[in-house]
């Protein structure tokens, strides 16, 4: 049997370059890293604790500076509220005035599931604290960032939202506390006497 002259055809000078960075891959120049590095240890003083916690296993996230006013829109809109206030005019209508805010009990109102997925949709680097709270993010680029953290246990609520600084050689350190979260809420009570 003869084979058809038209069905068999050459491979493409394409396919055959294809093939070739397929079978042997380029090896192209490493050049140096261009970034600069954030690192830093989480720690935070619970109420009636003699000794500073590590915060490990935590996440953080280093975004754009533009995440710090999506973050604060979205704490805003996750307090609890009992309905909008309203005046009344002289004819009977209901005009609302603004958002009736119970401000009595954070804790429960603060949503760190809405506002670390906002972080996570807006990250560009992402890390976990070790077990002693340090953590470290590598080649970020220079300029400004947003760095959030976010820590909840049955004692204590917290989130970090801070503006950093990242050197183009060089390391930003930043340390994480109740002393320069956003917010803290701290359940433990002092003891009685």
């Amino acid at each position: 049997m003869i084979p058809h002259p038209l069905k068999i055809r050459p491979v493409a000078l394409f396919g055959k370059l294809a093939a070739a960075l397929l079978l042997f891959p380029v090896a192209l120049p490493a050049g140096e890293a261009d970034g600069g590095a954030v690192t830093g240890r989480a720690t935070i003083q619970l109420k009636n604790a003699s000794y500073r916690n590590d915060l490990g296993g935590m996440d953080l996230v280093l975004a754009p500076a533009n995440l710090v006013p999506e973050i604060r829109r979205l704490r805003m809109e996750t307090w609890r509220t009992d309905g909008l206030s309203t005046t009344r005019s002289p004819a009977g209508e209901e005009n609302p005035v603004g958002v009736r805010i119970d401000f009595s009990d954070g804790y429960k109102n603060l949503d760190l599931k809405a506002l670390g997925q906002a972080a996570a949709n807006a990250a560009t680097a992402r890390t976990k604290s070790a077990t002693n709270g340090d953590f470290s993010f590598s080649n970020v680029p220079a300029g400004r960032h947003t760095l959030y953290a976010q820590y909840k246990s049955r004692y204590a609520v917290a989130y970090w939202l801070l503006e950093v600084e990242v050197p183009k050689k060089g390391t930003f350190r930043i340390d994480l506390s109740e002393t320069n979260a956003a917010e803290v809420f701290n359940r433990f009570e002092p003891k009685s006497r």
